[in-house]
């Protein structure tokens, strides 16, 4: 089957081989006959004449019939010298051969140039490549016949961002990380401020440096998290170069907020694993409280719990961890390393509480029907490490047990 491209250029051509046919017709219809230019004032004295035969035939009276005679000789007199210059004009402007030609060629054409200048005659070619988006790695095959497509495409139109960003996305699959970056890099060139391609771009960079990142990459993860602050992915990939470089503190910080920012419960376990395996490493953990939550009833599947180290009876929280609360039991570590800010820290805090809030609706602010549990007042300065049993139940049957100092 012709492609809507072929199409174009068969159908004008076409058209280019009509146009001609008609000129070839018409001069071929034309030969062994000569066509001389109307004289138009032969053409007007002829009339004249017929008008004055017509003229003598009904009127019977030679006064008025010599009358009317002068009358139409004075209107022959008056326009000659206007038929005269026709015929004169007909006779140095005949109607080109040349110019017939030139017509018959030049129209079909300049609708063909016309429809390329605003159309794209080959991006039929590429419908359903979107496909590459949702399609396994283990379709090798499929993969590779859009890869040959669509390298063709941006080698025809290097201008098309979306087409290098889906053959990026082939790359990527195909793990040819390599080309994936290059097909990114390109398309962000073009597209500068899109998030998508700014993402992918990082990912298949990181993936080609075996799970490094450079200056190049580093930056994109700047911006990328100053378009998104919290976005997942980005911080997972900071999370593990930082782990690699030995800075195990922002690598705790970088899984807590992905932690945070996710609502998948799987993506939340294995984030707060990531999170113990890195503090493990750590040979100072610095001050902090170690809060294990669990519940007494049955906990509503849409529900957030909300763990929060703040000052004595309210304030602006020290630390907040964030977990589904279909993830209970669970164990969490409030220090400086999760601290809501860098002015506001744990370890400078004389006293402080732990409020651990199961939020019915998923919003951060209190609501009457939450679940809520409440620690004994805290002297963070008569130990560094404490541990904390909370245990969440309906309201009016909350416990606050006595903290247990290490």
């Amino acid at each position: 089957m012709a492609s809507n491209a072929r199409m174009i250029w068969i159908v004008g051509g076409a058209l280019c081989v009509l146009s001609i046919a008609f000129v070839l017709w018409s001069v071929v219809s034309r030969r062994g006959k000569s066509f001389s230019p109307i004289r138009h004032g032969e053409v007007n004295r002829a009339v004249y004449r017929s008008r004055l035969d017509e003229a003598a035939r009904e009127i019977g009276d030679v006064d008025l019939l010599r009358e009317i005679n002068a009358d139409l000789g004075a209107v022959l007199l008056s326009e000659q010298p206007i038929l005269d210059a026709a015929t004169d004009a007909d006779t140095a402007n005949p109607v080109s051969g040349l110019a017939l030609w030139v017509t018959a060629v030049s129209v079909p054409a300049l609708a063909i140039s016309l429809y390329l200048l605003v159309s794209d005659p080959y991006l039929s070619e590429l419908e359903g490549a979107e496909i590459i988006l949702t399609t396994g790695a283990d379709e090798v095959a499929e993969l590779q016949s859009w890869r040959s497509r669509l390298t063709a495409r941006v080698a025809q139109v290097p201008s098309d961002d979306r087409s290098w960003y889906l053959l990026g996305h082939a790359h990527l699959k195909l793990a040819e990380f390599g080309d994936a970056s290059r097909a990114f890099g390109a398309a962000h060139d073009l597209a500068r401020d899109d998030l998508n391609v700014m993402l992918y771009l990082v990912q298949a960079r990181y993936l080609e440096s075996r799970g490094m990142l450079d200056e190049v990459s580093r930056s994109l993860t700047d911006k990328l998290l100053e378009m998104h602050p919290n976005f997942p992915v980005v911080l997972e990939m900071l999370a593990l170069d930082a782990y690699r470089r030995g800075a195990y503190d922002r690598s705790v910080q970088y899984l807590h907020r992905a932690m945070t920012s996710t609502g998948d419960v799987g993506q939340q376990a294995v984030f707060a694993t990531a999170i113990s395996q890195v503090r493990g490493q750590m040979v100072e953990p610095g001050p902090g409280i170690m809060v294990n939550v669990s519940t007494r009833a049955e906990v509503p599947p849409t529900a957030l719990i909300f763990v929060i180290a703040r000052p004595l009876g309210g304030g602006m929280p020290y630390a907040v961890v964030k977990r589904a609360a279909q993830a209970v039991p669970f164990a969490v570590r409030l220090d400086d390393l999760v601290s809501m800010s860098e002015t506001h820290l744990l370890s400078s805090a004389q006293n402080a509480e732990v409020l651990v809030r199961l939020s019915l609706s998923g919003a951060p602010q209190a609501d009457s029907g939450d679940w809520q549990w409440r620690s004994q007042p805290l002297n963070m300065k008569d130990s560094e490490q404490f541990e904390l049993n909370a245990i969440l139940q309906p309201p009016d049957q909350n416990m606050s047990p006595a903290p247990h100092r290490r």
